[in-house]
């Protein structure tokens, strides 16, 4: 392999980085925003599982789907 042309292939995954910074930046955000949405939803599972199955409270438990949507 050339000695010239060595740098410039060890380099060639930064270069494309940094020729597309839009498209890097758009797919930081859309593993970000996935992750956040995947995140919330399981925090909802848990805490609808949480007050489902409460000793406190065994009877009063009506999820939000049947509740109206609030007060």
């Amino acid at each position: 392999m050339d000695q010239t042309r060595a740098p410039r292939m060890a380099n060639a995954g930064r270069l494309s980085v940094a020729r597309r910074p839009g498209l890097a930046l758009a797919a930081v955000a859309a593993v970000g925003i996935a992750a956040a949405v995947q995140y919330k939803r399981s925090e909802l599972t848990r805490n609808e599982k949480a007050q489902k199955n409460s000793p406190e409270h065994p009877n009063f438990y009506v999820s939000v789907d049947r509740s109206g949507g609030g007060i």
